[in-house]
């Protein structure tokens, strides 16, 4: 009994002890104490404002990523230390020390060796801000006398700001886009059935969250080799700007006529271009030239029983397809490279898609059967899967009226390819795919191996060979 007594004891004061050793000591000296910082400077990404605008009821203004910094108390004592933004004078800064939001902290309480963290975000929302400006503060503290900082750096820019917005077809600001400021998108904007949107080079158009473009009367975009018209995502922190899914990407719907894009970049959106619809004046739905479309994380150009034109393209870095035409269509397509390796997904199905199958409704029926018209010269479709280039002839769709398949490059296991000078199951010998040069290495196959066509230049305005162009968007060095 003795024994069981005497264990229980030093049970008890066993948990005391370590209770008591557990507990913070008021170990605070009144001396000088230099704390030290995880970093000198936080630095944010640009930010949007709107201009002031009294009649607009919308009033979201995007705030930046949240930034930390790492406060260390490196003495042997504890410590006590005043927080505080040295202007802020526009509420630019938010701050939250360790987990408390507010302006401004006194005595706030850092253990001896120990450290405490601020979270920073900005946000424009109380000012007017016009053109680009840099933003600049401090974070200041106080510690028994001992005055320390850390600075705040960030970049704001005005911006044309739209809502869930139907363009006015007769206003010039909506109709007609330039350059002297970025678009920012917060959520969908669509251009009316008979309006045109025309956007000049140069313009940046940012897109919010699952933001889409929709276009049911005709897009416009003049841009060209030094000067692209830019469709990406809004966050332009590091960690989001080749990240795919940030917005849902350019929809032309059933109607939408006589669109042509220019040497554009549309990048990090769900599916690049979506094509809606059959064309119904007899010309194409799109043409589509000298533009980058990449990052997407489902498709990089996908239409459904459209009328496509395109010429020096790339399509790269899409999680599931390159290009797809579904639901028949009219495809000329010409010195385009679409590449689907190292998409960073795993992908079970050919990356370059064509079929004629019928559309089909809930309980199976058939609604509408469209012809497949396919001319495909001088292009790169290449990818990692053993088949990653596929033509669908469904027995049940129309039939598939006229196939030109010639001069290209494919990834594929049907033989039948592998005639009329096309390329079967070769590699392209791309520069530099890691760093996204897609341009040819002197010993590309594709190197003079295309058939004169009426494209003269290559993506990067260069000329092309008139009798032996090269296969694919570039002409190669």
């Amino acid at each position: 009994m003795l024994r069981r007594y005497f264990k229980l004891f030093v049970l008890i004061v066993f948990v005391s002890s370590a209770f008591y050793s557990c507990k913070k000591l008021d170990n605070f000296t009144n001396q000088a104490v230099q704390l030290r910082f995880s970093t000198d400077t936080l630095n944010f990404d640009s930010l949007f404002g709107k201009l002031y605008n009294a009649s607009d009821s919308i009033s979201v203004y995007p705030r930046s990523i949240t930034l930390q910094v790492r406060v260390s108390n490196p003495s042997s004592y504890d410590v006590k230390t005043n927080i505080s933004l040295a202007g802020n004078i526009y509420g630019f800064f938010r701050l939250n020390v360790d987990g408390r939001p507010g302006k401004q902290f006194e005595q706030i309480e850092i253990g001896a060796n120990d450290s405490i963290y601020i979270f920073v975000q900005a946000s424009i929302d109380t000012v007017q801000v016009i053109g680009f400006q840099e933003i600049i503060d401090q974070l200041l503290f106080e510690t028994n006398g001992s005055k320390q900082s850390v600075a705040l750096v960030a970049y704001a820019q005005g911006s044309n700001f739209y809502s869930n917005k139907v363009l006015n077809c007769n206003k010039f600001d909506d109709m007609n886009w330039n350059n002297s400021k970025p678009y920012y998108l917060m959520d969908s904007v669509l251009v009316p059935k008979g309006c045109t949107l025309t956007i000049d080079a140069g313009t940046h158009i940012y897109n919010y969250n699952n933001s889409a473009i929709l276009v049911a009367g005709t897009l416009i975009v003049n841009g060209n080799i030094n000067s692209p018209v830019i469709f990406e995502g809004s966050r332009l922190d590091d960690d989001y700007k080749e990240l795919a899914g940030q917005w849902t990407g350019i929809r032309f719907l059933k109607g939408s006529t006589n669109n042509a894009i220019k040497g554009a970049v549309i990048k990090n959106a769900y599916i690049g271009i979506e094509i809606d619809s059959l064309s119904e004046n007899n010309q194409p739905n799109l043409v589509l030239e000298q533009t980058v479309i990449k990052n997407m994380s489902a498709v990089g150009l996908l239409s459904y029983s459209g009328e496509l034109k395109a010429s020096n393209n790339l399509i790269y870095n899409c999680g599931l397809y390159g290009l797809v035409g579904e639901f028949g269509g009219d495809y000329e397509l010409t010195h385009n490279t679409v590449y689907l390796g190292n998409t960073g997904t795993v992908r079970k199905d050919p990356g370059i898609v064509f079929s004629n199958a019928p559309l089909r409704d809930e309980n199976g029926t058939i609604r509408f059967s469209i012809p497949l018209h396919l001319t495909l010269t001088n292009n790169i479709f290449y990818g990692n899967l053993d088949d990653d280039f596929f033509i669908n002839n469904d027995a049940e769709g129309a039939p598939i009226e006229s196939t030109i398949i010639e001069s290209n490059l494919l990834k594929s296991k049907n033989t039948l390819y592998n005639s009329n000078g096309n390329l079967l199951n070769i590699d392209p010998q791309l520069k530099d795919i890691l760093n996204n040069d897609f341009d040819l290495k002197a010993g590309s196959p594709c190197k003079g191996a295309g058939k004169a066509s009426s494209i003269l230049v290559d993506l990067l305005g260069r000329i092309r060979n008139s009798s032996h162009p090269s296969i694919g968007a570039f002409e190669g060095e």
